[in-house]
């Protein structure tokens, strides 16, 4: 959907988010300041919240949507453009001879190329190390919940965020998807009900005139992030891999662009954009 809404649910966090607006406008971003009345014409989903909000921001240029379905259509395309997706195999190492790659050794045999791209989330760092690339990526824990809407009507049209609660809701179809917290627990994504509690609790007075909350379901991801948050697009020390990792919670939204600047260095075409920030060793 086009379009996002970020609500605050006080004053002073209203007027801090106001202030900086003029920054993002001078960066080249549309932004609108709403009242609580304005922020319900403009999502009349959001009208349980009217008497919640001290007012919001409205960003048309930012979207929201589903991207598992974005996914699936975009492997759809790849497959007719002669792309080989190899599922459920798993990869036991790099193997590297000199400077170069040789081959990447699978449970279901071996995969040569002439160039390589790591892009494996969490588990990046694991399959370098032992060649000797350190990559500063960490395991955060995100929640989301997703619920059937029972109101099309009276349900958001766009995605947005509590600012207040950090917790984002993005409409997709028939589904409302709500996403919160970030935990360090290392690389366990077993759950419990009970540690949706609170996300429920914030969501459920939002949408429960709209979305059916007897009938969650439960999903934990694994968020690949860097200390600072950028991730790292760049030429590895190894002559013919390269690194695309890193995103964070931020993957669906960076996947395209950096999608398009790891193909430009391994085609040695310059990028369209400064992207010494998401050098190897860079901060």
């Amino acid at each position: 959907t086009g379009g996002l809404i970020y609500f605050y649910r006080n004053t002073e966090g209203y007027k801090a988010a106001s202030r900086k607006t003029d920054l993002l406008r001078s960066n080249g971003t549309k932004v609108e300041e709403l009242s609580p009345r304005e922020m319900v014409g403009r999502d009349p989903g959001l009208a349980k919240a009217e008497s919640l909000v001290a007012g919001a921001l409205f960003a048309p240029g930012d979207e929201s949507g589903d991207a598992h379905l974005f996914t699936r259509a975009l492997a759809a395309v790849a497959r007719d453009k002669g792309v080989d997706f190899r599922f459920n195999t798993r990869i036991r190492q790099l193997v590297r001879i000199g400077d170069s790659i040789t081959r990447v050794e699978t449970d279901k045999g071996d995969v040569t190329a002439d160039a390589y791209v790591l892009c494996l989330g969490v588990n990046s760092p694991e399959l370098v190390r032992p060649l000797g690339i350190d990559l500063p990526i960490y395991p955060v824990r995100g929640y989301s919940v997703t619920v059937p809407i029972t109101d099309r009507a009276a349900a958001p049209r766009m995605g947005g965020i509590d600012e207040d609660n950090l917790l984002a809701y993005c409409p997709m179809g028939d589904r409302l998807r709500i996403t919160a917290t970030a935990e360090i627990a290392g690389y366990d994504r077993r759950f419990k009900p009970r540690d949706f509690k609170v996300m429920l609790e914030r969501a459920r007075p939002l949408f429960d005139h709209c979305a059916d909350f007897t009938k969650p379901k439960y999903w934990v991801g694994l968020r690949p992030m860097t200390p600072n948050g950028i991730p790292v697009v760049d030429r590895s020390p190894i002559d013919n891999l390269w690194l695309n990792v890193g995103h964070g919670h931020m993957g669906w939204t960076m996947a395209s662009g950096c999608a398009a600047i790891t193909a430009d260095i391994i085609a040695g075409r310059t990028p369209n954009h400064d992207i010494r920030g998401l050098a190897y060793g860079h901060g």
